[in-house]
């Protein structure tokens, strides 16, 4: 449903032409976007995930040297790891921002518009300003598709090559752009950061990187190019020496933390953090959880590796605080408390559990779950379940493009696993956040977690698309 128009009350109403010429204005937004999404599904050839298909770099190279390669046009910082990836994309994008810098961000993937991926100085790219672009660069995929032996792009690859022809365009000072999947092979690796961040490794995507840690590290550190600066908070031994190892080879400067990047938290949520470059005290994250201060740090340590760029003190602290990455750990309201959190793997479940385990002990706790249907159930409901009073179980919608993304059946596991918690089923998730708000009461938790795909269709009921389409073309 489309929102109503919005007016200031300045003592008059506005002529019914206007509320009409409004709503005519969304209503072409939304056929816009309508029409870009179809664009790039019209681009895959397959309904499923292909690792021989969809990672490889032939065809994005090929896209962008027809297109100029924009991506050789603006510094980047380029952000990989298991977890956190996103939120410390955020967080650097914002601290340069908050410094003066004309800074562009892409993240993937979006939560509910494809608009998210694609931000301005912390501003949501307007449909209008994609649309033009993409019909830019469509005859640069035209051609990639007739002449290349790989065939044409995906759609993955397009949104890539659109987000750097977005940068050219808009000349940033500076671009932080988030891998997708894995590093190496990922489309973005194109990118000749100066800057690549390692969050973290972790047992994630198995069937396509691999199913161990050393596996997954060696996929991720293909992110590090010859002579540029790595900052790594990855923790394991043998993946520490892969990366070690790479930047060696590479001769890239790594900062690693543990002996390069330390922080102690304070018992007042803030924390101190120690550089190789300077220490910075009384620090805030606009992300709540202890484990933000590990992405956080990884952040601030990014930007401060960026030759020739200043940094103020001040605008560090500001970035830092202000940055916010919706469907991690976000809170849409209060009485009852909702948590959006789009955990799907151990890590950025240990995430959230540590953050519910302090903060939320107290409350009862509604728990409204879904996973993919790759994901282990088995590692991940059941330290859901324990924390949980009761259970709305649900699904995330069908999603378009290339990924083929069914949610997993979790009401007979979930009773095999905790047969004394109220289980209810249902189907849709609009509906189960429905049911969930009318059964909580004003002290309890409602804890939505285990999928973004999930997340972004349950944050509907608290940010309808159509309003996020308007928002961002107003600006």
């Amino acid at each position: 449903m489309l929102p109503q128009a919005k007016y200031v009350a300045i003592g008059i109403k506005k002529p019914i032409y206007m509320r009409i010429t409004q709503h005519m204005v969304l209503n072409d937004i939304i056929q816009q976007y309508q029409q870009l999404e179809q664009a790039l599904a019209q681009l895959s050839r397959s309904a499923r995930f292909d690792p021989g298909v969809n990672l490889r770099l032939e065809r994005i190279t090929h896209l962008l040297q027809v297109l100029g390669n924009p991506h050789h046009h603006f510094p980047a910082i380029h952000i990989g790891g298991t977890s956190g990836k996103g939120t410390t994309a955020a967080m650097a994008a914002a601290i340069l921002t908050a410094a003066g810098y004309r800074t562009g961000l892409y993240l993937s993937p979006a939560l509910q518009i494809l608009n998210e991926c694609y931000q301005l100085n912390g501003q949501i790219c307007a449909t209008s300003r994609l649309s033009a672009l993409f019909a830019t660069m469509k005859p640069a995929l035209d051609a990639v598709a007739a002449t290349n032996p790989a065939g044409s792009p995906t759609p993955f690859e397009a949104q890539v090559a659109l987000a750097f022809l977005l940068f050219q365009r808009e000349g940033v000072d500076v671009a932080v752009v988030e891998v997708g999947l894995g590093g190496a092979r990922d489309a973005t690796n194109v990118l000749p950061a100066t800057v690549a961040v390692l969050t973290n490794v972790g047992l994630d995507h198995t069937a396509i990187l691999g199913d161990t840690v050393a596996a997954i590290a060696q996929e991720k550190a293909g992110i590090i190019k010859p002579g540029r600066h790595v900052i790594s908070g990855v923790e394991q031994p043998e993946a520490r020496r892969i990366i070690a190892d790479r930047c060696a080879a590479q001769g890239a400067r790594l900062w690693q933390v543990g002996p390069d990047i330390t922080w102690q938290p304070e018992a007042t949520g803030k924390f101190t953090l120690h550089l190789p470059t300077r220490t910075l005290t009384k620090l805030s994250s606009g992300m709540p959880g202890a484990a933000h201060i590990a992405n956080a740090a990884c952040a601030v340590a990014a930007v401060e590796a960026l030759p020739g760029f200043v940094l103020p003190e001040q605008a560090l602290r500001h970035g830092l605080a202000t940055a916010r990455l919706p469907g991690r750990l976000e809170i849409v309201q209060e009485a009852p408390t909702v948590l959006l959190d789009g955990a799907h793997n151990p890590d950025k479940l240990r995430a959230a559990l540590q953050l519910i385990d302090t903060t939320y002990a107290d409350k009862r706790r509604i728990l409204v779950p879904a996973l993919k249907a790759d994901k282990d159930a088995h590692a991940l409901l059941p330290p859901l379940l324990e924390r949980a009073d009761q259970v709305i179980v649900t699904a995330f919608r069908a999603k378009h493009l290339w990924e083929p993304l069914s949610p997993l059946s979790l009401a007979d596991l979930a009773a095999m696993y905790a047969p004394h918690l109220d289980i209810r089923v249902v189907a849709d998730p609009l509906e189960a956040i429905a049911l969930t708000l009318d059964i909580a009461t004003p002290a309890d938790l409602v804890w939505v977690t285990g999928s973004l795909y999930l997340v972004g269709d349950v944050r509907e009921h608290w940010y309808p698309a159509a309003m996020l389409l308007e928002q961002a073309e107003l600006g």
